[in-house]
């Protein structure tokens, strides 16, 4: 064949993402001479200078691996590592083609305590899903940086180890810092200052107590005030206590101000999902809460999540409103979502993976149990809406206590955002 003339290895590929793939994985092995591309519309095909021709991705990347003195390491020690190793390969097409949120967060909890993806060193699958997560990875928007920190930084350390020869270009990270640490909460002030009227009524009781001893006897008189009870104090007793009065409303509105505890916030996975027959802006999806039946829900997301992405999505539900018909079909709950401020761009917002489908939201400072019901005349949700927000490392919170769940804090694709 031209090849084995020219001495030369030729990659027919399909697409510029299978020809770089197997040209990191060539650099990285030290296959030998220069690797001439052209466009192919078949599979990706290898051939090497003795004209040989090896077919497939995977199988082109392993042919290449056995060739190299990083062979045992690349397509693992033993039996069981090598199988894993094909697994993980095998899986840059199922997991992460397309890449979703869901396929991250999978990635981003097995890397979180590993440096490579398997065992102690490198191997084949950290260089194809390198390959396959290049574009991705280097379009994170801060949000994602500060999220999957861990993709990120196995993603770096491989960009400086086993792409010397720039098969890709560099990508220069600027991962925000995490500042996750709730601001100290401060003390219940409807307690407080109850505990302030107390005392100083004991002070006022205690100042008033002598003074009263020290008035002598009078004779009983129907019009006089009570025995050993001087007038002036009488009705100095009732101004206190009309002062006291006074602040009770103040006290009283303070109480009746929302907490974000009564707000029954959990997580749940969307098992069924599709358009509503009277709405095309609308989808209607039975979420799992963990309730034993599904919830039915109805959001208005069509225009900014396509269907495939809301299946079987995980998601963060307020749970306590109360059921209302949309359009006819009832609601029974609101799928949380972040909003950009121009409100072009909604997506929901993003349990950690592992949490158990129910769980409640929590926020430190707030352990109230939630209301049963959100009273609609009261507009809790409305007034607490304005804080509820996602901070430049795209943490959901409220006020600045992140929405926590077992396994971390909620998070959501769209930094600096609203949350309704």
């Amino acid at each position: 064949m031209g090849a084995s003339s020219h001495q030369v290895q030729r990659l027919l590929a399909p697409t510029a993402d299978d020809a770089n793939t197997v040209e990191l994985v060539a650099a990285y092995t030290g296959a030998p001479g220069h690797i001439e591309r052209s466009q192919s519309k078949c599979d990706i095909e290898y051939i090497d200078e003795a004209g040989r021709s090896t077919m497939g991705s995977n199988t082109i990347c392993r042919h290449l691996a056995r060739s190299s003195p990083h062979a045992k390491d690349l397509l693992g020690a033993d039996a069981e590592t090598a199988a894993m190793v094909s697994q993980w390969m095998s899986m840059r097409y199922s997991l992460l083609l397309p890449i979703s949120e869901e396929a991250l967060q999978t990635l981003e909890s097995h890397l979180a305590t590993r440096t490579f993806i398997l065992g102690t060193s490198l191997t084949l699958a950290d260089l194809t899903l390198f390959g396959a997560l290049h574009q991705a990875v280097a379009n994170f928007p801060p949000a994602q940086l500060g999220r999957y920190r861990s993709i990120v930084r196995w993603f770096d350390y491989l960009q400086h180890i086993a792409d010397k020869s720039s098969v890709y270009s560099p990508v220069a990270f600027q991962i925000p810092e995490a500042n996750l640490k709730p601001p100290v909460a401060p003390p219940p002030k409807a307690k407080g200052e109850t505990a302030k009227q107390a005392a100083d009524s004991a002070k006022a009781g205690a100042a008033v107590a002598p003074r009263a001893a020290a008035v002598p006897s009078t004779p009983v008189d129907p019009l006089a005030p009570a025995p050993n009870v001087p007038q002036k104090d009488k009705k100095k007793e009732k101004k206190e206590k009309g002062k006291g009065g006074e602040a009770k409303p103040a006290e009283a509105a303070k109480d009746n101000e929302p907490r974000v505890d009564q707000l029954d916030i959990r997580v749940g996975q969307i098992v069924k999902v599709g358009l509503h027959p009277d709405a095309e802006s609308l989808y209607v999806e039975e979420i799992d809460l963990g309730e034993g039946q599904p919830r039915q829900i109805v959001s208005g997301l069509v225009k900014f999540v396509p269907l495939e992405k809301m299946e079987n999505r995980r998601v963060v539900v307020l749970c306590n409103l109360k059921p209302a018909k949309m359009r006819g079909i009832l609601s029974s709950g609101m799928v949380l979502c972040a909003s950009n401020a121009a409100h072009d761009q909604a997506d929901p917002i993003v349990p950690p993976e592992g949490v158990p489908l129910g769980e409640r939201i929590t926020f430190e400072g707030f352990g109230n149990e939630p209301d049963a019901q959100l009273n609609p005349k009261k507009n809790i949700f409305g007034k607490l809406a304005p804080a509820l927000l996602t901070n430049a490392e795209g943490v959901a919170n409220y006020k600045g206590v992140p929405f926590m769940t077992s396994k971390g804090p909620v998070t959501a694709t769209i930094s600096n955002a609203t949350v309704a």
